[in-house]
């Protein structure tokens, strides 16, 4: 399996931190990478709680809550979409840091039979370019947007 890891600081406690963070259906409210997301579960949090995200390019994703550690963790696994991979997974962890949060995001993932794609490329792509993406748009939307 290939991974890719990265983490950001954001000036704001853990507990708004995670409110953002597990607010699965609304994630199009801060990644740049998803343009329209909505849930697909009744539950709203935990593990079963489940959301549909679309993308730019017209690609979409299904993913389900499969660990749930309230207010440090929880981790994601995508089950169907259009995307080139096979078991992946995203898992994000919380820390108190001094006055803000740490918030790390890791990715694990399997490259989809048949797929023109190298597993170095596609790590190398989430660690420098997506991971720092969706990390500076939660910690740009907690900061400005849901700031108190």
């Amino acid at each position: 399996m290939s991974s890719a890891t990265g983490e950001i600081w954001i000036a704001a406690p853990p507990e708004r931190v995670w409110s953002v963070l597990t607010d699965l259906g609304a994630v199009s409210d801060w990644n740049p990478l998803v343009t329209t997301s909505y849930y697909l579960s009744d539950t709203r949090e935990g593990i079963g709680t489940s959301r549909h995200c679309d993308f730019p390019d017209g690609g979409f994703v299904k993913e389900e809550a499969i660990e749930w550690a309230s207010g440090d963790s929880f981790r994601l696994h995508t089950y169907d979409g259009s995307v080139p991979f096979d078991n992946f997974y995203v898992t994000h962890d919380l820390k108190a840091d001094g006055e803000g949060t740490a918030v790390s995001m890791a990715v694990l993932f399997d490259v989809k039979p048949g797929v023109n794609l190298e597993p170095a490329r596609a790590e190398r792509q989430y660690r420098d370019e997506m991971l720092p993406a969706i990390l500076s748009g939660l910690k740009s939307f907690i900061e400005t947007v849901e700031a108190p």
